[in-house]
């Protein structure tokens, strides 16, 4: 079960902070001449989902998984 944790969420997070850093580290002129039009929306639409409810959602399964223990 630790393994599947590991290679179906704690990898691909760490590979998408991985690129969020990278994207930081960039000039914003630099970032939104290279995104098209979906992957703008992409992002606009996770940001949003994430400040809605995503991260709630992920407090909560966090808290459930401990308590489980």
């Amino acid at each position: 079960m630790v393994d599947q944790v590991y290679y179906k969420i704690q990898y691909p997070l760490k590979k998408a902070i991985d690129l969020m850093k990278d994207i930081d580290n960039c000039e914003a002129g630099d970032i939104s001449q290279s995104l098209s039009d979906y992957e703008v929306e992409a992002i606009e639409d996770f940001i949003n989902n994430w400040n809605n409810e995503g991260k709630e959602k992920l407090v909560s399964l966090i808290s459930q998984l401990r308590a489980s223990k």
